[in-house]
């Protein structure tokens, strides 16, 4: 009933540019995500990795789930419980050579993926603030 009407004043949503920023990102680095997180996190790393990427292949916006995946992922990435004696990450950067090239992509990827996040955040307008294209 409602679905075909139109409103000629109305501003035209852009395209999702946080998602397609986002995606462009994963799928540049897929690889280098998956290994990364693996190393720093074993098996739940990789496999968080995988799932973000393939979450975000199929997807046209970023859902909660995949964007909560993504702050894993960085948690991950930026080394937040390596601290925690409990959990895996500790061991797994306790064995990483401080001098080893790996060292340096972490970091780039860790910065890079913030980046694409924060921009996520403040690009991101909320739904209630959109209008109908006409």
């Amino acid at each position: 009933m409602f679905d075909n009407i139109r409103f000629p004043d109305a501003e035209s949503p852009r395209a999702d540019a946080p998602f397609a920023a986002v995606l462009t990102f994963v799928q540049k680095h897929r690889e280098a995500l998956q290994h990364a997180a693996e190393l720093l996190a074993g098996r739940r790393g990789a496999s968080l990795a995988n799932r973000i990427a393939e979450d975000l292949s199929d997807a046209s916006t970023l859902s909660r789930r995949c964007r909560r995946d993504l702050e894993d992922l960085l948690c991950i990435l930026a080394l937040e419980n390596v601290d925690d004696f409990n959990r895996e990450e500790a061991a797994r950067f306790a064995a990483i050579d401080p001098a080893s090239p790996v060292v340096k992509e972490i970091c780039f990827l860790t910065d890079a993926l913030r980046d694409v996040l924060e921009q996520a955040d403040t690009d991101h307008r909320p739904a209630s603030r959109t209008r109908i294209a006409a």
